[in-house]
């Protein structure tokens, strides 16, 4: 049959609805990344995106808004790049260590993207409270996904505790340039946290 005499389908509304606001997301953790949060406007995003204003407008009334979406967008698709990397083929023999360094390396990927984030969730209440709202919305499902993600810490009374603080070594290790340093420190912590889970065991 001539392909060329199929109809071509069009997009539902939803998908381009989606598509939109997937764009101006993305756009929006890539200017926090690259012109950090003071330097992120509206027309910043609107040109990274390729969209016109009353678009994005139409989906983010509000600059914080936007802002607070996209913050959340960013947990999720972090979420989402370890998942694919710790729950996929073959990860059943991944180690404590191979699951941290995945975990470690991504945070210094990000790390610039990530610290600005906090600067604007620390300086703006409403853009905190309005990604603080969102987020409680898929808590519980982010949690155990993230308990997933690290089963060596189920032995634990209440794992959750200590996979926050093995991210929180992760991202911290993130600041430091100095790749002797990470190494080292990274080491480190994995010691000391497979020494905690021995104890607990």
């Amino acid at each position: 049959m001539d392909t060329a005499s199929q109809p071509i389908r069009r997009r539902s509304q939803e998908e381009r609805r989606t598509t939109t606001q997937t764009a101006l997301l993305e756009a929006t953790v890539r200017c926090l990344g690259r012109l950090g949060f003071a330097g992120t406007s509206i027309s910043s995003v609107i040109k990274e995106a390729r969209v016109s204003r009353g678009a994005l407008l139409h989906h983010y009334p509000a600059k914080n808004e936007l802002i607070a979406h996209a913050i959340h967008h960013f947990y999720c698709q972090r979420l989402d790049r370890f998942k694919a990397k710790l729950l996929g083929a073959n990860t059943d023999q991944l180690s404590l260590e191979d699951r941290l360094r995945v975990l470690k390396d991504d945070f210094a990927t990000w790390y610039d993207t990530a610290r600005e984030i906090e600067v604007a969730m620390r300086t703006n209440q409403e853009i905190a409270s309005l990604q603080e709202q969102l987020s409680a919305q898929q808590h519980e499902q982010m949690s155990c996904e993230y308990e997933q993600l690290l089963p060596e810490f189920a032995v634990l009374e209440n794992p959750r505790d200590m996979i926050g603080i093995a991210c929180y070594l992760m991202r911290g290790l993130a600041s430091d340039r100095d790749q002797g340093n990470v190494a080292r420190r990274f080491d480190a912590c994995v010691a000391m946290i497979q020494g905690y889970l021995d104890r607990a065991h």
